[in-house]
């Protein structure tokens, strides 16, 4: 029986060590950072974080912007001061928004919404920035959706149908 050579083994021992740093992810990928999937955008970059950002349109001159505040702060309550828009985009005022530290706030189950006006169409997307009272902001390229589905009931909008039209719904001529 032949014995192994010295070569062999430091080949063999090499890759064994090799194997599991080369066949892994790597660093800084899209497996190490945060995703929420849903249709609204998100902005992590400011102590307060701004989740699922969406203009609900209910017609082309009428939304109401919607997202989720979670404040990161351990120490400090901080509040939502204002938003503006896209140049054709005008938004409210709007009473401040608290948040305690650590605290989450929806906009969506909210009793005062933010109302956004202008050429507001499902489908385009709209810059909206949102201050803060320690001085930050958060900029965002939001979606605009109907009220409907999941967004049919928006306060600050009429109510919307619970089921979204799509073009299968449209009615067709020649019976198909």
């Amino acid at each position: 029986m032949q014995k192994p050579s010295r070569r062999t083994t430091a080949l063999a021992s090499i890759a064994l060590v090799l194997a599991p740093v080369l066949s892994s992810c790597g660093f800084d990928l899209a497996t190490d950072r945060d995703y929420t999937p849903g249709v609204g955008a998100n902005n992590r970059e400011a102590t307060i974080d701004v989740l699922g950002g969406v203009v609900v349109a209910a017609g082309p001159d009428r939304g109401v912007f919607v997202a989720s505040f979670s404040n990161n702060s351990k120490d400090e309550s901080l509040s939502v001061t204002g938003a503006s828009a896209s140049d054709d985009l005008e938004v409210a005022e709007f009473k401040e928004i608290e948040l305690q530290p650590l605290g989450f706030y929806n906009l969506a189950d909210g009793a005062t919404p933010i109302r956004v006006s202008g050429g507001l169409e499902a489908g385009d997307f709209v810059e909206v920035t949102v201050e803060f009272s320690n001085g930050e902001s958060s900029a965002l390229e939001v979606p605009v959706v109907d009220n409907c589905g999941p967004y049919a009931r928006i306060n600050g909008l009429p109510n919307g149908d619970e089921r979204c039209k799509t073009g299968n719904d449209q009615e067709h001529e020649g019976g198909h």
